[in-house]
């Protein structure tokens, strides 16, 4: 056990007290959220003694494993909407965690006057979760200019018309004109915890045994929120670069109905992949799904984790295997499967974790397939994208 909390805090670039005294008060907004979820997680872990977590009712974010933590986790009241709880949820905070936040739904317009908050409170370093198909955001500034003919002209970038990206977009912007922050940029592709996290999806699994989308079979890529989480905390503790941004990917693209022959193997249950027409999802949804069925993501790149985790990315069926770091409302739909035993799980997590971190750099990857969810190893490419240094 010690063994394996001291190589996790190697991973993470976590040197105790110097750590702290350069990382300072980490506050975590919307802490629920399934990768703000992990970072509080896997920073109590390692005892990080000022973690603050900022939610809409302090009430409602109650975590029994975290009370038994050496260090209190602290919970403040953060409403996007409510401006007047930034000066407070920011107070002597040095490094803050932006997560992708469900509601509001304007929750971008807020955006500048929390960076103004930011600048009050003295913060030294923004770390934001965005979307890999916002990516466009790093080399202009998308208030100006977003949705202009020379925007929209660069090949293989965002799709304006998706609400989602947009409100990145504009968002990403924001922050890397705001030269008085150290400021990293997560870009990260669909999120493999999307399957529990959407309301029609949940009811689908437990109710029907049906996992919805509207992908046309094209192969999409996912990615683990843990490894999103992992990447976050490194950016924490990151004492040599300022201002960065690492696209993070999953080790392969999956079609929708691999993805269900994983869950079925996972939940111990048939899941059918059923193919939904547009009007099925909410508007924003509908236009992710049409990202995915446009078959963009069928050949991307490998993204920056491996080099920057030193280990390679997790694949769906890890990320399903990995119960242990899985939210709430994560671990609500696998419980309607089999109910999970918290010490079993945290065995499992242990020799898991350790394992990962122990991955040599030529590990190959896995696809699965639908037909009886066999493995069978993907051929290595080169790892095309390396970590973009933003404007300075």
């Amino acid at each position: 056990m010690n063994l394996h909390l001291s190589d996790l805090k190697k991973c993470f670039g976590f040197d105790g007290k110097t750590s702290v005294d350069q990382t300072g008060r980490v506050l975590v907004v919307d802490g629920h959220d399934v990768v703000g979820y992990r970072v509080v997680d896997q920073l109590a872990y390692v005892d990080y003694p000022l973690i603050r977590v900022g939610v809409r009712n302090t009430d409602d974010f109650q975590v029994k494993r975290w009370e038994e933590n050496e260090y209190i986790i602290e919970k403040v009241t953060f409403d996007w909407v409510d401006e007047s709880t930034y000066d407070i949820a920011l107070e002597d905070v040095k490094t803050v965690f932006v997560t992708t936040p469900t509601k509001p739904a304007n929750w971008d317009v807020h955006f500048p006057k929390f960076l103004d908050a930011c600048h009050r409170a003295k913060v030294k370093k923004i770390v934001k979760l965005s979307f890999y198909h916002s990516i466009q955001s790093r080399i202009e500034n998308p208030r100006q200019c977003f949705g202009s003919q020379e925007y929209t002209a660069e090949p293989g970038y965002g799709i304006p018309t998706v609400p989602f990206v947009k409100k990145h977009a504009l968002c990403d912007g924001d922050l890397i004109l705001r030269k008085e922050f150290d400021a990293t940029i997560i870009f990260a592709t669909h999120l493999m915890s999307n399957v529990f996290r959407y309301g029609f999806q949940r009811q689908g699994l437990m109710k029907d045994h049906e996992f919805y989308g509207a992908s046309q079979g094209k192969h999409v890529n996912y990615v683990s929120p843990n490894d999103v989480a992992d990447i976050a905390i490194k950016a924490f503790f990151d004492e040599i670069h300022t201002r960065e941004a690492h696209n993070v990917l999953g080790p392969f693209p999956l079609m929708d109905k691999e993805v269900a022959a994983l869950l079925s193997e996972s939940l111990h249950t048939a899941i059918t992949y059923v193919e939904k027409p547009l009007d099925f999802f909410d508007k924003n949804t509908a236009a992710l799904e049409n990202i995915k069925a446009s078959g963009m993501e069928e050949d991307f790149p490998h993204g920056d984790f491996k080099r920057v985790m030193n280990r390679s990315p997790q694949s769906f069926r890890e990320y399903l295997k990995d119960t242990y770091r899985m939210s709430p409302v994560e671990r609500k739909v696998l419980g309607a499967f089999h109910p999970m035993k918290l010490d079993e799980l945290k065995v499992t997590r242990e020799e898991e974790t350790k394992e990962e971190i122990e991955v040599a750099d030529d590990a190959e990857g896995i696809e699965v397939t639908a037909e009886g969810a066999v493995e069978k190893e993907v051929e290595s490419s080169t790892e095309q994208v390396g970590t973009t240094q933003m404007a300075q």
